[in-house]
């Protein structure tokens, strides 16, 4: 591989023999490197391979503009989110999350604290993803010496979210947000009281984050088992009722259709995560 230009000590782009264009990381691999010289691959620790040149351009902008410690920071922390969420995450992780950190360290030592209002839910939907998050914080705090809240952890968590199932950012919030609501929805329900110490609550919500994820995505099929929607319809009616209520919901901020299927399995799902039901008066 070439280099293309020298970032810093410890930084160059490059391109391969089909000229692609990447970036690569090591120790020393920029020191008296010039542009046309070969890569010293013994010395490269990470290459970062973007899938578009404008965000290529943007981790390289980003890279020369930070220090070298915060880069390494940022790829500790993203290598940790991938050996403890067992996932492959979207590359350009490494340009949406360093971006994310530097503004947030900016932010935080002005004294600067946003409040993050889908910081429940994340905790909730998301506990593997959160745990990274504050991980996350902590190694933030040994560099820079200030506390980070866990507002911070829960905005750390959106972006491996994010970065987990190739949705936009504003896709992943919207998801989030809708898994807040279908839990109001379902709190305020006359029918049913949801039981959120049982032992069967973290199964539900898991449950319901992928049933939530597979409307969003337009992954619905046409009902394959009608004989049992109508049993669990006759054996779960009240349960029942507040699936439909919230497969209405679901359909309107999707704009996605929900079948009978969906409702009757969300239905047996809250079944389980339900007190007495309450009787009307």
């Amino acid at each position: 591989m070439k280099i293309l230009k020298v970032i810093n000590n410890n930084v160059v782009s490059c391109q391969d023999e089909t000229g692609r264009e990447s970036v690569a990381m090591g120790k020393g691999l920029g020191f008296a490197s010039r542009p046309g010289m070969e890569l010293a691959q013994d010395k490269v620790e990470k290459i970062f391979h973007l899938e578009s040149e404008s965000e290529t351009e943007r981790l390289k902008a980003l890279f020369s503009s930070i220090s070298e410690e915060q880069i390494e920071l940022c790829s500790r922390i993203i290598a940790y989110a991938g050996e403890n969420l067992s996932k492959i995450l979207n590359p350009s992780i490494y340009l949406t999350l360093t971006d994310h950190i530097n503004f947030a360290i900016s932010r935080i030592q002005q004294g600067i604290v946003f409040q993050n209002a889908l910081l429940t839910e994340v905790r909730t939907f998301y506990p593997r993803e959160f745990a990274v998050g504050k991980y996350a914080i902590e190694m933030l705090k040994k560099v820079t010496g200030v506390p980070f809240p866990e507002d911070e952890a829960a905005s750390i968590a959106l972006h491996l979210v994010n970065a987990e199932t190739d949705n936009s950012l504003s896709e992943t919030v919207h998801i989030i947000q809708a898994l807040h609501d279908i839990l109001e929805i379902l709190r305020q329900s006359q029918e049913i009281s949801l039981e959120e110490d049982s032992t069967y609550f973290d199964e539900f919500t898991v449950n319901l984050k992928f049933l939530v994820i597979r409307v969003f995505n337009g992954q619905e099929k046409d009902c394959q088992a009608p004989e049992l929607v109508e049993a669990a319809r006759m054996a779960y009616p009240k349960e029942y009722a507040c699936a439909a209520l919230v497969a209405e919901y679901l359909e309107k901020q999707s704009q996605q259709p929900v079948s009978e299927e969906t409702k009757a399995y969300l239905a047996v799902n809250i079944r389980r995560v339900v007190g007495n039901t309450k009787t009307d008066l």
